[in-house]
């Protein structure tokens, strides 16, 4: 027996040890197949990330070998890089290369290079002749940052910057053209005929502006008392107030009266919306038989670093509302502000105007308030009596006097304790004892009954005369208020003027 059981109590000891190796195994297993899956996992996205940028090589060496033809164009590309980098630093632009029939970009950067007092007029037409939007917009561009505005003309401005999308999006090359006139690029007609370009668009817009342009002072506490009556009122003068300063503030900057420092044309990389990251594009997307592959070449670079493509100028930039309401609220870029204004001043103007005529309200004769949770109307000369008579009688009720109605709890148990202390006192003393505790008791309720009414009678008194206080106080603020109608006009007044001859 004792052997058996030594031998069967070996074996459990051993089957325990085995099962806890199978579950120690299970569990590495089992975690093993979860890591071995995630690496699967990110080994399938990389190879199949290597296998699209495989791709893209192939077909990007196809593309490049196709692309040899245009070497001329390739060349004169970097040869207009060379030329506006040399104009920049005042340096004497490199020697004329070989000319690509049919491109405009070849007499659009002799016109450059030939570039002294004025543009040769020449060159100037043969450019256009190829290819009359992207010649505007290049030498527009060019010129710009060049910082020659004084050679751009109108006219090409107004053919580079062509007509808005019937959504209301602009192009990169439109906002380039916008920001750039902003800044000062083209003169004082150039950016005017920018300002009426999106005037079009503010005014076929709903947006309210004033919001935009008020975002850019500090919010204040509304003047005058804190009535429901005359807080449309004392918010619109408050309101007209603020568009005041901001107007003031934007238009007042002087520094949106220079051309903006920014606009020279840099060699490294600028800025992927100012007009010398546009005029890169401008001349990469290349003559209008490699134009399609050109772009192919960038989508395809772009797979191959897992970047995002340069794009074309054609693209996208926002709709002109969403512009204009972040160029207004900026505080980093005067001079899109100052033009954002521009834009929009017919509106702002107009919501100023709604802004004075609701601030300019009469006072009213009443108003009606709460105070101390009762309702008091209340008129400059003191509270309407009949609504203070009511709030008072509401608070009285809270507190009515004592009555022997209210009394009738300690009065019957007075009397049953006299009851008790005469009639059963004659019987045995101990009565005599009860009796007088019952009578005690019912002093002590009657005590507390009345300090209670008393309590609750001054606590009524004191709301009332805090009522009465406040109300009195309230209609000397409304009286206050309706006093000062006149300056309130005379304020308002000025305002809208001031506003008016900012925006005019």
């Amino acid at each position: 027996m004792s052997t058996n059981w030594a031998i069967e109590n070996r074996q459990n000891r051993e089957l325990e040890e085995l099962r806890h190796e199978m579950s120690q195994a299970m569990y590495e297993a089992s975690n093993l197949r979860s890591r071995l899956s995630q690496v699967q996992g990110g080994l399938e996205s990389r190879l199949s990330r290597l296998t699209d940028a495989f791709d893209a090589f192939v077909e990007l060496s196809d593309i490049r070998y196709d692309l040899i033809g245009f070497a001329d164009a390739a060349e004169l590309r970097r040869h207009a890089g060379q030329v506006l980098a040399a104009l920049a630093s005042g340096e004497n632009p490199p020697a004329p290369v070989r000319g690509v029939p049919g491109y405009w970009l070849e007499p659009a950067v002799e016109a450059l290079r030939g570039l002294s007092a004025d543009l040769p007029e020449e060159a100037v037409g043969r450019a256009l002749a190829l290819d009359e939007r992207r010649t505007t917009t290049f030498l527009c561009l060019a010129l710009s940052a060049l910082g020659r505005r004084e050679l751009v003309r109108t006219v090409w401005l107004d053919t580079a910057f062509g007509a808005v999308a019937a959504d209301g999006t602009v192009t990169r090359v439109q906002r380039a053209l916008w920001t750039t006139g902003a800044r000062g690029g083209f003169g004082a007609e150039g950016q005017k005929l920018i300002v009426e370009r999106l005037q079009e668009q503010a005014k076929a817009s709903t947006e309210s502006w004033t919001g935009f342009v008020e975002s850019r002072t500090p919010s204040v506490k509304r003047p005058g008392p804190d009535f429901a009556e005359i807080a449309g009122q004392a918010d619109a003068q408050t309101r007209l107030s603020r568009l005041r300063t901001a107007v003031e503030t934007i238009v007042g900057d002087t520094t949106v009266r220079e051309p903006d420092r920014d606009l020279k044309y840099v060699a490294g990389e600028p800025d992927p919306d100012s007009a010398s990251a546009v005029l890169r594009m401008l001349v990469s997307e290349g003559s209008e038989p490699e134009r399609e592959p050109l772009a192919r070449v960038a989508e395809l670079r772009a797979r191959i670093t897992d970047s995002k493509g340069a794009g074309s100028i054609d693209d996208p930039a926002g709709p002109v509302e969403k512009l204009l309401s972040e160029d207004l609220r900026r505080t980093d870029e005067p001079h899109l502000t100052a033009t954002a204004l521009q834009a929009v001043a017919d509106a702002v103007l107009r919501e100023a105007e709604e802004l004075a005529k609701t601030a300019s309200g009469p006072s009213p004769a009443q108003v009606d308030l709460e105070l101390d949770w009762q309702h008091v109307t209340l008129q400059p000369d003191g509270p309407e009596p009949q609504s203070i008579a009511a709030a008072e009688a509401k608070i009285n009720a809270t507190a009515p006097p004592l009555t022997l109605r209210r009394l009738t709890g300690p009065t019957v148990t007075a009397v049953i304790g006299l009851l008790v202390a005469v009639g059963l006192g004659l019987m045995h003393p101990a009565w005599i004892t009860v009796g007088v505790v019952i009578v005690v008791v019912a002093a002590y309720h009657y005590r507390k009954a009345r300090k209670r009414t008393a309590d609750a009678q001054a606590d009524a008194a004191g709301r009332i005369a805090r009522l009465r206080k406040k109300a009195t106080e309230a209609a000397a603020e409304l009286a206050t208020y309706g006093a000062g109608a006149r300056d309130r006009e005379t304020a308002i007044a000025a305002d809208v003027e001031a506003v008016r001859k900012q925006l005019g």
